[in-house]
């Protein structure tokens, strides 16, 4: 697939300070077409997404240079559409991108984003919103809405940031709803933290769901209990190294859809603040094309 092809090309990107992204988009400018529409972020998720779609109606062609959070915005945008989605990964955590652009330079992620394989990749949704990577119910979504507008650039840091959040949260009751009755069995464990994921890493490369698949039409699930503070203390320790899905107090698996019916619990999507449970989680089998890095 070559760039003429995309006669249509919107680039979406988070116009806030940072320097690898100002340099990847730099290096993208000069080989886009002359009449590219660029659409800068604003903050403002719900005035973005309008104007985002209305920009992308004709659109051949999305790229989104960001993080995380601008790839959430990207997805809203064009999913269950023919426009399809290049990214160039420019932001604090890049989780979803992770795995993709290991090794690869500059030139190539940028190449890719134009002109890449096209393939098809499932999506997550929270209610009406769309996720890519990953979406989490209590300890992350408190995390993320704590840290609303800041960054974490190494897993190390977020850790940290959980650390310091530990003393003063408390796990709750969580009673859920799935199709296959696999998560809890019925029951109503206290929950530390629920991560439904499309992709296998969070926070800024901890792989919470590493048995997460882009394209089965499946959604990974890691569902950590509390018991006892001390072992979810080890058992965050231990996502570093991958081995929390042996811990005794992790449930993990594939699921379809899974309605959190409990409320007052937060809930993130991509690393962004979604809002408190109640929500339904479902995935979308094959509702977005990408260019794949």
């Amino acid at each position: 697939m070559s760039t003429q092809t995309h006669r249509n090309i919107v680039v979406l990107h988070n116009p806030a300070l940072h320097v690898r992204r100002h340099m990847l988009f730099k290096r993208l400018q000069p080989k886009l077409p002359a009449d590219t529409y660029m659409f800068a972020s604003t903050g403002n998720f719900a005035a973005d997404l309008k104007a985002l779609k209305a920009a992308c109606h004709d659109a051949d062609l999305l790229i989104a240079v960001g993080g995380d959070g601008t790839l959430n915005l990207a997805v809203n945008a064009v999913a269950h559409t023919n426009t399809i989605l290049g990214v160039v990964p420019a932001g604090s955590g890049n989780d979803f991108a992770r795995v993709w652009v290991a090794g690869m330079s500059a030139e190539e992620i940028i190449n890719a984003a134009l002109s890449g394989e096209t393939i098809n990749i499932d999506l997550g949704k929270v209610n009406d919103r769309y996720f890519l990577n990953n979406a989490g119910v209590g300890f992350d979504g408190e995390l993320v809405k704590r840290l609303k507008h800041r960054t974490w650039p190494r897993k190390l840091t977020y850790l940290s940031r959980a650390l310091q959040l530990l003393p003063g949260y408390q796990a709750r009751p969580i009673v859920l709803e799935d199709a296959s009755q696999k998560v809890n069995g019925g029951l109503q464990p206290n929950s530390f933290m629920l991560s439904i994921g499309n992709g296998r890493y969070f926070g800024a490369g901890i792989p919470i769901t590493p048995h997460a698949r882009l394209n089965d039409g499946l959604l990974a699930y890691t569902h950590l209990k509390e018991k006892r503070r001390p072992a979810t203390v080890r058992c965050l320790l231990r996502m570093l190294l991958q081995k929390h899905l042996q811990a005794k107090q992790v449930q993990s698996g594939q699921l379809t859809e899974i309605t959190v019916k409990s409320s007052g619990l937060a809930v993130q999507v991509d690393g962004e603040y979604f809002g408190s449970s109640p929500v339904r989680i479902e995935v979308c089998p094959a509702a977005l094309r990408i260019n794949k890095l």
